[in-house]
């Protein structure tokens, strides 16, 4: 009986042994991201509400990753910038990212392979070995790509939010400049108005100013910070406040007539979405209401007919 197992039921075990096996993953990367929280609210000055044995303890199986990824041999120095570019975008800045992410990318590989062939080994020995493989390719190749499809989620949520909160960082930098503050000081206010709202722009804002308190230029810092939260908004107000500089113009003028334009664009954009709207509802429409419309409308007649012919 086992050796008949057709190939969706040998996909719906495989898929159970990726998902045990990512979950345990998920448990590792949530427990890194309490870490990386710790460290957001030491930057912005606050206590940690765990107490410190909790916070040792939740971060022992990414320290136990790490030390696994310590031991491998890492990529060349422009892929580990690139990876560790999307890992900042992705929230994970600590300095054990990188060893972490290529163990869980290793262990997202050799798990469910390993459970696969102890599946094959104990409960399924006559299976044949063409059904086999194609289960160990489909979990190689999910193996292979999960963990960057986790990152690109999470970036892309990460904008969001970033998205979500930038019309409020704007009027909260706008309020502090005309207030008389000047800009390294209104973005450090901005930074700790936004914490509990947006936390997303507030570790990214406390970056800016850290690497402004080491010296990087302006325009540089403001480049990091629109390159980590990857939103062209902040990139336009890069090259604003660049042009701003150069040609003396007022600051507090320049950030309204920008935050104006921001403002319209947004609509625009909420706009065109309600445009897209209808075109979208078609193909459900099409699908689920129209043929209950019409099994409504003719259920009583074919009713009627067959007790006629009855």
């Amino acid at each position: 009986m086992l050796s008949s197992l057709s190939s969706a039921q040998l996909v719906i075990i495989t898929a159970i042994f990726i998902a045990l096996s990512l979950g345990g993953i998920t448990v590792a990367l949530r427990s890194s991201l309490k870490k990386n929280q710790v460290m957001s609210r030491r930057l912005a000055g606050s206590k940690p509400k765990e107490k410190q044995s909790s916070t040792k303890s939740r971060a022992a199986p990414p320290k136990m990753i790490a030390e696994l990824g310590q031991h491998l041999t890492l990529p060349g120095a422009e892929e580990i910038t690139r990876i560790r570019f999307k890992l900042s975008q992705a929230g994970f800045y600590s300095a054990k990212s990188i060893p972490t992410f290529y163990a869980i990318r290793l262990m997202s590989l050799i798990i469910p392979v390993f459970g696969l062939l102890a599946y094959w080994a104990l409960f399924a020995s006559n299976l044949p070995p063409e059904k086999l493989v194609f289960a160990a390719i489909v979990m190689i190749i999910l193996g292979l790509f999960g963990p960057d499809l986790y990152l690109r989620q999470r970036i892309n949520k990460r904008k969001l939010q970033a998205r979500d909160g930038f019309p409020d960082m704007m009027d909260l930098l706008i309020a502090c400049i005309e207030a008389g503050l000047g800009l390294d000081a209104a973005l450090s206010n901005v930074s700790k108005e936004l914490g509990k709202r947006f936390p997303v722009i507030q570790i990214n804002l406390d970056l800016l100013n850290l690497e402004l308190m080491a010296g990087r230029t302006r325009p540089e810092a403001f480049k990091n910070f629109a390159d980590r939260l990857g939103l062209d908004e902040v990139k336009s107000l890069n090259i604003m406040l660049k042009q701003s500089e150069e040609m003396g113009s007022s600051l507090g003028t320049a950030l309204r007539t920008f935050s104006d334009e921001m403002r319209t664009k947004r609509m625009l954009r909420a706009e065109e979405k309600a445009m897209a709207l209808p075109a979208k509802m078609t193909v459900p429409l099409i699908l689920f209401i129209f043929p209950t419309i019409l099994m409504m409308m003719f259920l009583p007649a074919a009713a009627r007919l067959s007790k006629a012919f009855m």
